[in-house]
């Protein structure tokens, strides 16, 4: 199988751009716990085999900023929804689909395709076959997002095959 690309900043921050227009700061996070009870909700791509591949864990700050600013649901309700992880359908929508997108950070040319396969709305809600593929994964890579006049939140890719 040829190698994930991982995404990068700048290549995340030209993808999101489309959707956000300019403004939008990407760099280098802290990384962003995809384990029981944290404040994360966890993405899971899968190839054309429906293998797990790719795992992306947002916590709950970029949940809320990225969901709220993408259909322009209040600053302060976000700030709330990023504190407490009260996340409306609305704001879950627009992260799945942030996160559908960013699928094609994860393909080049020689790379096998992959698609979104769920989004597990809490951490919780993950199974164990697919958490500990993430324990185990050994290459990732941790962004922080920030949208503008809401806040900025982090994401973490971690690839779960060689």
């Amino acid at each position: 199988m040829a190698k994930i690309p991982l995404p990068d900043p700048d290549g995340l921050r030209q993808i999101l751009s489309m959707m956000y227009g300019n403004g939008l700061e990407v760099r280098e996070g802290k990384p962003v716990p995809a384990a029981k009870g944290s404040d994360s909700l966890v993405a899971l791509y899968v190839d054309d085999d429906d293998k797990p591949v790719v795992a992306c864990a947002v916590d709950y700050p970029f949940t809320a900023y990225g969901g709220a600013s993408l259909t322009r649901v209040s600053p302060g309700v976000a700030k709330e929804c990023a504190g407490n992880g009260d996340f409306s359908d609305i704001m879950i929508g627009n992260v799945h689909e942030i996160l559908n997108i960013c699928s094609r950070l994860l393909m080049k040319k020689n790379s096998p395709h992959l698609r979104l396969h769920t989004l597990y709305r809490q951490s919780g809600d993950v199974p164990d076959a697919v958490r500990e593929l993430i324990q185990k994964a050994r290459e990732g890579v941790d962004l922080n997002v920030s949208f503008p006049n809401y806040g900025e939140g982090g994401m973490s890719f971690r690839i779960l095959t060689a």
